[in-house]
């Protein structure tokens, strides 16, 4: 019976994660751009500087795409082998966030609680089916700071010894997942705890070597990036970090506040326990492993915060403290108290239920699902009903069936195939359109794109990376600057111009996001197509190669 429930959640993260993985066409422009690059890895054999469309892309280092590439290299150049890293990533901080329960109150059944908190929080889970870092960089933390508990309650020596090893050892392996941050969370945690409790003695032996292993796992590949491209440092360290973090027009800049409804979202199905957590959490601030905790969830949010640039997915890692500052309420004894907050949690869900369902009648009559989207829209309608009928069984047994709120939420995120409407899909996963026009498309000698993902998806679809970006430079901007991206992008002005010199050489195919018939990259374009498909979101407009003169 005591390992009935680790099973169960095995099982049900098997079902609702692993399954579905390779269901899903890629998502543009994140899951595009991180399985082609991985793609074009595994392809040129260059496991040291990360391409994209053959060109440099340096806004990130190399070892996320080594997981990718691994993985492909074992499963081909699938969806599969593309998000597998991402979930096992996931499972891997799933099985962490359960040692460290374990570590902290040796009870199974805590232990148990806190693997299916945190794999069922909604930035956990969602992430765990889409390709970005985040999922791997959090693994990489969770490892660290999990490490970083055992050497501050290791009794014996060698023990101690052994997890500061580990720990810069992961710091090392997050450093070349994400960079620098890989070593700014940990620092602010380490450094945060010990100077709280006084432990300054400890630290600087054995945090010195955890920084030489650190060191000491980056620097192959950080010296081998710098012999073959002289310019990636400058270029990660002061686009990626110093203007993302401190420049007032650095990318995604988002208020200081921007964090807290994203914690809050993030919290789902949880989100009712939160309040109850935060008091007791604030009554034992002093009790050094819920110090910890806070201290974990706290500093990188703070830092976070402090950046100019922010994404949802950046404060991944504070969600494991935070599972576990929320097992206390949900492994009470059933009584008033805890009855009242698993209750509130209940009503929470209920409310997001109701929300859904009445946002999808709306939909519905305002016509953002059409009549071809009807199976989506009663998807969508059946994933509503699970969260309220769940919320409705909680309320009336809310000690027995508490475990359910993690059901809905791993229901949403395996069935989201199913669930958008067409021009969604079409502007979002322009797979399905692409395989539409494949042999077009094989048989064109030329290709451009007037978006960067876009371009990413046409490359992983026809598994070529000759494609011409149209238009705007987006993120491709310094990968078109070096001597691979000369002559690979064409402005609107010069479009014209450009394909009737390429028609005499082949065929050629533009693949364009659009906003309608009027968007001005398609309104550029000059007459004479042999073919032309525009959708709601997505056209396609082919020249045939001219004859002779």
């Amino acid at each position: 019976m005591m390992l009935a429930r680790p099973l169960r959640l095995l099982c049900l993260f098997f079902l609702f994660v692993i399954l579905p993985l390779g269901l899903r066409p890629l998502w543009i422009p994140d899951e595009a751009r991180y399985a082609e690059i991985a793609r074009e890895m595994l392809a040129s054999g260059n496991w040291v500087v990360p391409q994209l469309l053959g060109m440099h892309y340096f806004e990130k280092p190399v070892g996320g795409y080594w997981f990718n590439a691994l993985s492909q290299a074992a499963f081909g150049p699938s969806l599969f082998a593309a998000r597998l890293p991402v979930a096992l990533a996931t499972a891997a901080s799933t099985l962490m966030v359960g040692m460290l329960a374990h570590r902290l109150w040796r009870d199974t059944r805590k232990t148990a609680i806190a693997m299916l908190v945190y794999s069922s929080f909604a930035l956990v889970s969602g992430l765990a089916l889409y390709i970005t870092l985040d999922s791997q960089l959090a693994c990489w933390l969770n490892l660290a700071l999990l490490s970083f508990h055992v050497a501050i309650t290791a009794a014996a020596p060698r023990h101690r010894l052994a997890a500061w090893v580990v720990l810069g050892a992961a710091c090392g392996m997050a450093f070349l997942t994400k960079g620098f941050v890989g070593w700014v969370v940990p620092l602010l945690v380490v450094c945060g705890y010990m100077a709280w409790q006084r432990r300054w003695a400890q630290l600087l032996p054995y945090g010195g070597l955890a920084a030489l292993v650190a060191v000491a796992v980056a620097a192959p590949w950080a010296l081998a990036v710098q012999r073959q491209a002289p310019d990636f440092w400058n270029f990660f360290f002061w686009n990626e970090h110093v203007r993302r973090l401190a420049a007032s027009d650095a990318q995604h800049g988002r208020p200081f506040w921007f964090y807290l409804p994203v914690l809050i979202l993030g919290c789902l199905p949880w989100l009712g326990l939160l309040p109850g957590a935060a008091r007791r959490a604030w009554a034992e601030r002093r009790h050094p492993a819920v110090g910890l905790l806070l201290l974990w969830l706290l500093l990188p949010l703070a830092f976070f915060s402090l950046a100019r640039g922010k994404l949802p997915t950046y404060i991944l890692p504070c969600f494991t403290p935070l599972a576990l500052l929320l097992v206390p309420a949900l492994a009470d004894s059933p009584g008033p108290g805890a009855d009242r907050g698993r209750k509130a949690n209940a009503a929470i869900n209920g409310l997001v239920g109701v929300t859904a369902l009445l946002a999808l009648l709306l939909a519905r009559r305002m016509e953002i699902f059409d009549a071809n989207d009807r199976a989506a829209w009663l998807c969508a309608m059946a994933v509503g009903m699970a969260w309220l009928l769940v919320a409705l069984v909680q309320w009336r047994r809310p000690g027995p069936s508490w475990e359910l709120s993690a059901l809905p939420m791993w229901l949403l995120w395996a069935s989201a195939a199913w669930l958008l409407p067409q021009d969604q899909i079409d502007s979002k996963q322009p797979s399905m359109f692409i395989q539409s026009h494949r042999q077009t498309l094989d048989e064109a000698e030329f290709l451009l794109a007037n978006d960067a993902g876009l371009a990413a998806n046409l490359a992983w679809e026809l598994a070529r990376t000759g494609i011409t970006a149209y238009g705007q430079l987006g993120e491709l901007q310094y990968g078109l600057s070096t001597a691979a991206g000369a002559r690979r992008f064409v402005s609107r002005q010069e479009v014209a111009t450009w394909i009737a010199a390429a028609r005499r050489q082949g065929d050629v195919a533009v693949v364009l996001r659009v906003r309608g018939p009027g968007d001005p990259d398609l309104t550029a374009l000059p007459p004479g197509a042999s073919k032309q498909d525009l959708r709601a979101r997505l056209a396609l407009v082919f020249y045939s190669r001219l004859p002779p003169a």
